[in-house]
């Protein structure tokens, strides 16, 4: 453990010291470091904690850390460990210690004279060197993580070495919320939810649909260009094609339901690749034929627990920009290297840099095919990161139930790291559907199959975009490119003339014949109110049109970071540009 996981690990210790001297009565679960900081889970019985108590709280653990008490280690049997945990009326604490070996030494730390607590360790020396900190907020956590326990009361801290380091997370973490996608989806009107409608069940505006078909377009322009077809297949399928699949075990919470007209037992689908195998499947098939690849735009559904849903980052209907190929173990390099460049190519568009992970399996259960077939498409996939150069590293138990993948992480404008896009090499599911093709020999071999999103989810790229962007999306996919306000209706016959030149007006990057859309106000209001509406919506470009516009032939631009007066017939070109 690094010393600032020691000093996190120590202030919350001093949380849980700081608690106990303000609500003696409190009973304390678990208390550990975390990324950025620490928290602590407390059952306050009948008091309940809000973001309102943390000042008192943190005064009271400042009081600690001047006092700079010594943290000591000290070891117990479990006998005795358990007789203090009963002895301070601490059930949490009995509970972890009754789970632990006979044999197992037992430690405790004591916090000078006032605060003794359950714990492996290790902390710093004193109180007085636990570092910067601040605590931000309250939520509520089940024991244990099980929803069938008791509700406790978690307080989050972060914590960093120095005040300038506190400083400037908490800097970020400010510019995070004001670019969180939830506010912004609200603010430029493109999405919102409904209780009707269900949690995790995001509705799509006009505006936010249009930013959905250009994202999807963009997306699946690379696998267009590189010769995959357009398929399309049902939401529903017959249960036991994911009881073949294996994903009947991987998702136990589909939604199922038994046909009252036939009786079958259905499912909604949780995935689209066993049904692109199935289209695989439908005629023979023979190495001259391979690779076959198909995309599809789809939604598949996945239930999720209420707290763990969370604007469009987590939702139970998931729009994936899907593709699948089936082709033969010497084209696997091929197809890779191409969805290798359209992804770096596609990240490079947007400005958001990516880094490599390949994602193995670990040794737990879950997961489909023989070792042997899992080493083999390990091998394969960090053969093709060496092959075309990609800095990456391995992580251990994130590979896809059927496969190993490569996840391309984005960073966003923040720092922040996210998995969207995902490469998946599969020689299982294959195998599972008995899939086949006729090879040179005349011999029947089993195709490998890659799966591949470019951004995943819709939603959660949406989400991630809007948040690097903070609103400002750029011209291409701004769902209102360009909006005309007027000084006075003597300008009108002016604004006929810009509407007209933006008719013909098409935005060919990244998309081809990308139409611009824009809209006119020409409302009573003062140009004041009409710039305040129009810069609230984050709109690229604004036009101002004015009498002396009219009289020059000219139109007046006002974008997020300047202002310029170009000719009308120049306008075009100067829009394609941005």
């Amino acid at each position: 453990m690094d010393n600032l996981e020691k000093m996190r690990h120590t202030l919350s210790h001093i949380l849980a010291a700081a608690v106990q001297e303000l609500y003696p009565d409190a009973k304390f679960g678990i208390g550990p470091a975390i990324d950025n900081g620490f928290y602590y889970d407390i059952d306050f019985g009948q008091t309940k904690i809000s973001d309102t108590d943390l000042p008192k709280i943190e005064k009271k653990m400042r009081g600690i850390i001047s006092r700079k008490l010594p943290m000591t280690r000290r070891v117990a049997s479990k006998t005795d460990a358990a007789s203090w945990a009963r002895d301070h009326r601490q059930d949490y604490k009995v509970e972890l210690i009754e789970e632990l070996p006979d044999s197992e030494e037992i430690s405790f730390y004591d916090m000078g004279d006032i605060f003794t607590d359950l714990c492996r360790g290790p902390h710093v020396e004193n109180t007085g060197i636990a570092g910067a900190f601040k605590l931000v907020r309250v939520a509520g956590a089940y024991w244990r993580g099980d929803e069938k326990r008791e509700m406790l009361t978690r307080i989050y801290g972060v914590a960093f070495d120095t005040e300038e380091e506190l400083d400037a997370y908490l800097k970020r973490q400010e510019e995070a919320k004001a670019r969180d996608h939830r506010k912004l989806g609200k603010e430029l009107d493109l999405f919102c939810f409904s209780d009707l409608v269900g949690s995790g069940l995001p509705l799509f505006t006009p505006r936010g649909t249009i930013l959905r078909d250009l994202l999807n377009d963009f997306t699946q322009s690379y696998r267009l260009k590189n010769g995959y077809k357009k398929v399309c297949i049902p939401h529903i399928a017959n249960v036991e094609l994911y009881k073949t699949s294996g994903h009947y075990e991987k998702f136990p919470e589909m939604l199922q339901f038994i046909s009252q007209e036939s009786g079958d037992h259905l499912a909604i689908k949780p995935v689209s690749c066993p049904h692109h195998s199935q289209i695989f499947a439908s005629s023979p098939r023979s190495y001259k034929d391979l690779p076959i690849k198909y995309l599809e735009t789809t939604m598949v559904y996945r239930d999720e627990r209420k707290g763990e849903l969370g604007g469009l980052s987590r939702v139970r209907a998931i729009t994936q920009d899907d593709s699948h190929v089936f082709c033969t173990e010497e084209q696997v390099g091929d197809i890779f290297g191409e969805l290798i460049e359209s992804a770096k190519d596609l990240y490079r568009r947007i400005d958001m840099k990516l880094k490599l992970r390949l994602s193995f399996r670990d040794d737990s259960d879950g997961y489909i095919g023989t070792p042997e077939m899992w080493k083999k498409a390990e091998t394969a996939i960090q053969k093709m990161a060496d092959k075309f150069k990609m800095d990456y590293f391995i992580g251990e138990g994130e590979a896809a139930m059927y496969g190993p993948k490569m996840d391309f992480m984005a960073v966003d404008a923040l720092g922040r790291e996210w998995q969207l896009a995902t490469v998946q090499l599969d020689y299982a599911m294959p195998a599972r559907f008995h899939l086949e093709y006729t090879d040179a020999d005349g011999s029947k071999k089993t195709p490998i199959m890659i799966h591949c999103a470019l951004i995943g989810s819709i939603e959660r790229f949406m989400s991630v975009y809007l948040e690097h962007t903070a609103g400002w999306l750029p011209m291409w996919c701004a769902p209102e490119n360009v909006r005309i306000l007027t000084v006075n209706d003597q300008v009108l016959d002016h604004v006929a003339k810009i509407t007209s030149t933006l008719d013909d007006v098409k935005l060919d990057e990244p998309l081809p014949n990308n139409k611009i859309r824009y809209t006119v106000d020409a409302s009573a209001d003062s140009l004041g109110k009409k710039i305040k509406r129009a810069t609230e919506m984050k709109i690229p470009a604004i036009l101002i049109v004015g009498p002396k516009d009219a009289e020059a032939g000219t139109v007046s631009i006002r974008l997020r970071d300047k202002e310029e007066t170009i000719k009308l017939p120049d306008l075009a070109a100067y829009l394609k540009g941005l």
